[in-house]
């Protein structure tokens, strides 16, 4: 190579490798700093496209896993109401077989109907439960206890797709309608409740007779109250069959949730082990390079000694 004094490759050559090399180092610094691989999209295009859309499912996914949690403590408190709602109904059924004694007169059996008239009353009130404002109980029939767009029915979706994978990955929790109030506390014999014979109409009158009015009205069956007892054991069950598969259902967002995120960790997260080794290497080399462009610089001299000669 010619020896010259207006061009010095060897110093442009060590310059460009000195470049290269400390702009690699940056970045190096840039991840082990962070902990991820990538922090510009320039880093890994196509991987920070698919970590920012796993990113935002797990933020969903923790949506979902609050969403699902709600709901098993929305049928919790249901169930509490229809706890209470079965001891009503047993401690009305246990004053209907007081009134079967024979020994008991009507002003006897008049006492027994002041606590069972304020015991209606209480089944109606817990119709009027709520749940952070929102009706657990609603006055459904057949056709809407099924149509979320009810109050008292909840569809709760339990993939963080939510309602754009269709209505199967859900759980619909159907209405409940506890008793009628339509009417206040004269409640009626909507068919649909879980409470309709204990709480009559028919059945708020005063004790006439051993046999009319009130608790004592003959129209007031043992069958009809057990009928009731079983309604509700039978909401019961079923409210304990939506708990499980909540349960359940919250288990496998909860797992998917981790999945997902170590599916995104393995896109954007840094290996410390090799990236400090890589770290090491790139710090040499740009020290390396520091150095020879300062020799390289000092070749041009040699020309400037054989014109000072």
């Amino acid at each position: 190579m010619a020896l010259t004094i207006s061009t010095n490759f060897a110093a442009s050559f060590a310059a460009r490798n000195l470049e290269k090399n400390h702009d690699a180092l940056t970045n190096s610094l840039n991840r082990l700093s962070s902990g991820q691989r990538i922090n510009r999209p320039t880093d890994d295009a196509g991987g920070m496209s698919v970590q920012l859309k796993m990113r935002a499912a797990i933020n969903r996914g923790r949506a979902t896993k609050n969403n699902i949690q709600n709901a098993i403590s929305l049928l919790q408190t249901q169930d509490g109401v229809l706890q209470t709602a079965v001891s009503l109904v047993d401690r009305i059924a246990e004053l209907k077989a007081m009134t079967n004694d024979p020994t008991k007169n009507a002003k006897d059996l008049q006492n027994y109907n002041e606590e069972y008239q304020e015991l209606r009353k209480q089944l109606v009130s817990l119709q009027n439960e709520k749940f952070n404002e929102v009706t657990m109980f609603a006055d459904l029939d057949t056709s809407t206890i099924s149509d979320p767009t009810q109050d008292g029915v909840f569809r709760v979706y339990t993939t963080e797709q939510g309602d754009s994978a269709g209505t199967e990955s859900s759980v619909l929790i159907s209405g409940v309608n506890l008793a009628d109030a339509s009417a206040g506390t004269s409640v009626g014999t909507d068919e649909t409740a879980l409470i309709t014979h204990s709480i009559n109409n028919s059945f708020t009158a005063s004790v006439a007779t051993v046999t009319s009015g009130g608790i004592a009205d003959s129209a007031l069956t043992m069958d009809g109250i057990l009928s009731d007892l079983q309604k509700l054991a039978n909401a019961r069950a079923e409210n304990g069959a939506l708990q499980s598969r909540l349960n359940y259902a919250y288990d496998q967002a909860s797992i998917h949730k981790t999945n997902m995120e170590a599916a995104r960790s393995r896109i954007i997260d840094v290996d410390i082990a090799e990236e400090s080794t890589n770290f090491a290497k790139l710090n040499i080399l740009t020290q390396a390079g520091a150095s020879v462009l300062s020799q390289a610089n000092a070749t041009s001299q040699v020309a400037l000694r054989l014109l000072s000669a």
